[in-house]
C-alpha cells in the first residue's frame, strides 16, 4: 500500500492542487505534500475526508482490492452454509447468499452468473450436470454425496481453495 502516491494520483486526475486540496481538507499544504511523499499518513477521520472529498471509498484509497470473489453455497442446513462461508471469506471470497433450496440457488446463480465466481454446494442430492459443468465461467466445488461429515466437506473445499491454480491447470489439460 502506498497511500501517498494514491492520494497523489487522485489529486491529480480530479486536477487539483496541494493548496486547493488542504483548504478543503482544513490542513496545510505542507501536511498534503507529507502525505503524498510518504513522510507522514493522514488520520483515520482524515481518511475518510478524502475519500468523500475524491468520492471513492477508503478501502479504494488505501489500495485494497474492493473487487472480492464472489460465491453462492447451497446446503442442506443453513448453519453449515455460514461454516463454509466463514471458510470463504479467508480467501477472500464474499458470499452473496446461502440457500437451502438448490432450485432457487440456481436461479439466483443465472440471474447473477456476471457477478459470481463460485458456487459450493454440498447437498445429499447431486445437481445435474449442467448446473455444475462451469460452462458459465463460476466454478463449481462440490463435496460429499451424501453429507455425513462437515470436517471433512470444508476440508474439501479448503483443499481446493488452497490449490485453486493448480486444479484450474489440470483441468485446462484435460481439455
Amino acid at each position: 500500500m502506498n497511500l501517498g502516491k494514491t492520494i497523489l494520483e487522485f489529486r491529480r486526475k480530479n486536477n487539483v492542487t496541494q493548496e486547493d486540496l488542504a483548504a478543503e481538507l482544513g490542513v496545510t499544504a505542507a501536511a498534503v505534500s507529507k502525505w503524498e511523499n510518504g513522510y507522514t499518513l493522514p488520520d483515520v477521520m482524515m481518511l475518510c475526508a478524502l475519500a468523500d472529498y475524491f468520492h471513492v471509498s477508503t478501502d479504494e484509497l488505501l489500495g485494497r482490492d474492493i473487487m472480492r470473489k464472489q460465491a453462492i453455497i447451497i446446503v442442506e442446513k443453513e448453519e453449515f452454509g455460514h461454516k463454509i462461508e466463514a471458510l470463504a471469506a479467508n480467501y477472500n471470497i464474499q458470499t452473496r447468499a446461502i440457500f437451502t433450496d438448490p432450485e432457487e440457488a440456481l436461479a439466483y446463480k443465472a440471474a447473477h452468473k456476471d457477478e459470481i465466481q463460485y458456487m459450493f454446494t454440498a447437498v445429499t442430492e447431486p445437481l445435474e450436470e449442467e448446473d455444475t459443468d462451469n460452462a458459465d465461467g463460476i466454478i463449481h466445488v462440490d463435496v460429499q454425496h451424501p453429507i455425513n461429515d462437515e470436517n471433512a466437506a470444508l476440508n474439501g473445499i479448503e483443499l481446493y481453495l488452497k490449490n485453486e491454480e493448480t486444479f484450474k491447470t489440470l483441468a485446462n489439460g484435460n481439455k
